[in-house]
């Protein structure tokens, strides 16, 4: 269903020349396994072009200096993730009309209402369920790996609003590596593992756990929320959330949020 949109050439060559020396936030964790998640509050960020990730990845730096450099490619991993289309090329609206949903039953909805995530080997999101409705993921380059927990399996998953991102909720398990004394009832846990291929298209359900790990060099993915007539009541569990972390950072001082507050937030 995918083998016609013209986002299916959209690859990291493709993005990089469309981008040129636009530079983006990239997060860059380790590929050690530990046995705690690598939450986005334990990673360092960068800005750099995509050719500039394009020549860290491939081996080939030419600017020894510039911001992938002081990073092993082979210890280290690097994301570019939750990259808003409509921002990314707010230039350039014929971008935007090259991905579209309607063959999914979505009529109208485009690069608009689309998230971009390019990343190196290993690059992962830790284990967490989306508060608002479902996601519709298309993979353009390389592929990815998929844990996906039902939400039956949520009391096995340890959930934590730490650290605190809105329509994020956490699992204290790093579950490529558990901790099992730590965590027991993980054991009771059934993943659905899924590894997600170019031109293929994943669905992930209301409130379905997931675990994302980039499997090759390059991966290159779109994505889009679907809001469902059930985010209501979601909606504001979440903004009573977000009005006690707030009172919590008010108390504590602006400068002291650790690493309980997303980056993003």
């Amino acid at each position: 269903m995918t083998d016609d949109w013209p986002a299916s050439r959209w690859t990291l060559a493709h993005l990089s020349d469309a981008l040129q020396e636009r530079t983006l936030r990239f997060r860059i964790g380790t590929r050690n396994v530990n046995a705690e998640p690598q939450f986005e509050t334990s990673c360092d960020y960068i800005n750099g072009s995509l050719r500039q990730f394009q020549d860290w990845v491939s081996g080939n730096l030419q600017d020894a200096s510039g911001p992938f450099s002081q990073y092993d490619r082979s210890e280290s991993w690097a994301y570019a993730d939750y990259k808003y289309l409509a921002l990314l090329f707010k230039d350039q609206p014929e971008m935007l009309q090259e991905v579209s949903w309607a063959d999914f039953g979505f009529p109208g909805r485009d690069g608009r209402d689309s998230t971009l995530w390019i990343g190196s080997r290993g690059a992962n999101t830790p284990c967490h369920i989306d508060s608002y409705g479902c996601n519709l993921v298309l993979q353009v380059q390389g592929r990815k790996k998929w844990l996906l927990f039902p939400p039956e399996d949520t009391a096995f998953l340890y959930p934590t609003r730490i650290p605190y991102e809105e329509s994020s909720i956490f699992s204290k398990v790093n579950v490529v590596n558990p901790e099992r004394w730590r965590h027991p009832a993980f054991s009771s846990a059934r993943p659905h593992v899924v590894t997600l291929h170019p031109g293929q298209v994943l669905l992930v359900p209301r409130r379905w756990w997931h675990y994302v790990e980039s499997v090759d060099d390059v991966t290159v993915s779109i994505n889009s929320w679907l809001e469902l007539d059930s985010d209501h009541e979601a909606r504001v569990e979440e903004a009573i959330t977000r009005m006690v972390v707030c009172a919590f950072k008010s108390a504590e001082g602006a400068g002291s949020s650790g690493d309980w507050l997303n980056p993003t937030e």
